[in-house]
């Protein structure tokens, strides 16, 4: 058997998707493709395969499922949840980009319309894939560290200039995007820091809208997190810093990991919780402790392993890395971070839907008013 998708958006991952399915992954292949630009249908008719069902319009698409089993959605991230809902009703399967959608009532609406159907909607959250993530998942759940205490990630590696900003009409506004930072490259880190430690149960936020150039959503995110039994994080995200940073630690009550590029450094030593308790001395140096550094390789086809999952998801029914579910946790959290950053407030976790469908619908009321 061999899985059939129509690409839905030739931008710049849809052509990299389409590369991929046409230079060829197993039991996979590029049936059909919607090209609304003449410019991309050049590249296209350039760059893959003639042969193909080439539609000028997703409704012109969806006039044709015939022609296709599954959708590979890598449009703009405000019709997600619509073309979701279309490819389901007409019983496709949907392999969706991140974000899941803008909006927790749309992410809800697409887990609905998957449960309806009954066909698998994956998401893009190929971080997971990554040999150092996986690693570090690993030591975690082994206990190595013990009770976790304290989670500590700092990330500046998706620099950002004004000229990116506006790189297309939709891109970073409340309006055709759905916010910045948070919603565009925090998705990804977002999706493995959730995967590794959970849901927090509050968050406070500080969100900077247009820190580093002039644009009306967010660049730059600082979030406080509290996930009970004395547990906390700091999450920091930044697209405006020249300098690259990608650091992430877990400590617990047993030991440390850290995590830079594709290195883990992993301390261990005895119970810190009992020694702080009962050492009759205050000093570090009664402690015994051991360094390993790991070094993981580097991920190689970190989406075609996500693609083949999704074959082998729909095949044999393995489980989806990445589905529906994931990118609602990540919407969550995401709205729970607009919402406490703009009130300037703690806030609980889950968030109401309704809430941040409220703020939204303000936000790009703001931003439509300063650009008329």
């Amino acid at each position: 058997m061999k899985i059939r998708f129509a690409l839905i958006g030739v931008g710049m991952m849809g052509r990299r998707y389409a590369k991929m399915l046409t230079d060829g992954i197993d039991g996979m292949e590029l049936s059909a493709a919607v090209i609304r630009s003449d410019a991309s249908l050049a590249w296209f008719e350039e760059n893959i395969k003639a042969g193909l069902n080439i539609f000028r319009s997703c409704d012109e698409l969806f006039e044709h499922p015939d022609t296709f089993d599954a959708v590979l959605i890598a449009s703009p991230h405000k019709t997600h949840c619509g073309l979701t809902k279309r490819a389901f009703e007409l019983g496709k399967y949907v392999f969706c980009e991140k974000p899941a959608a803008t909006t927790l009532s749309e992410t809800n609406e697409m887990l609905l319309a998957a449960e309806r159907s009954q066909k698998k909607l994956a998401v893009m959250f190929q971080c997971r894939t990554f040999p150092v993530i996986r690693k570090f998942k690993e030591l975690l759940d082994s206990g190595v560290i013990g009770d976790l205490k304290r989670i500590m990630l700092e990330n500046s590696i998706y620099y950002r200039t004004y000229a990116y900003h506006r790189s297309s009409d939709w891109r970073s506004t409340w309006r055709g995007e759905g916010g910045g930072a948070l919603i565009n490259q925090g998705q990804h880190i977002l999706d493995y820091f959730i995967w590794l430690f959970g849901m927090p149960k509050k968050v406070f936020a500080d969100v900077k809208m247009g820190k580093y150039t002039d644009i009306t959503v967010d660049d730059e995110v600082t979030m406080v997190l509290d996930y009970g039994n004395d547990v906390s994080g700091v999450f920091i995200l930044t697209t405006g810093e020249i300098p690259v940073r990608e650091e992430l630690s877990a400590v617990g009550t047993k030991g440390k990991i850290t995590m830079s590029g594709d290195s883990l450094t992993v301390t261990t030593y005895e119970d810190s919780s009992v020694y702080g308790k009962t050492s009759s001395e205050n000093s570090r140096g009664a402690v015994s402790t051991t360094t390993e550094t790991i070094d993981c390789p580097e991920p190689k086809s970190p989406y075609t392993e996500m693609l083949e999952n999704f074959r082998d998801s729909i095949i044999m029914g393995k489980e989806l890395i990445a589905d529906g579910r994931d990118g609602l946790n990540v919407m969550q959290l995401t709205a729970a971070a607009y919402i406490s950053g703009i009130h300037k407030k703690q806030v609980s976790l889950p968030i109401d839907p309704t809430l941040w469908d409220r703020e939204v619908g303000r936000l790009i009321a703001a931003e439509d008013s300063k650009n008329v």
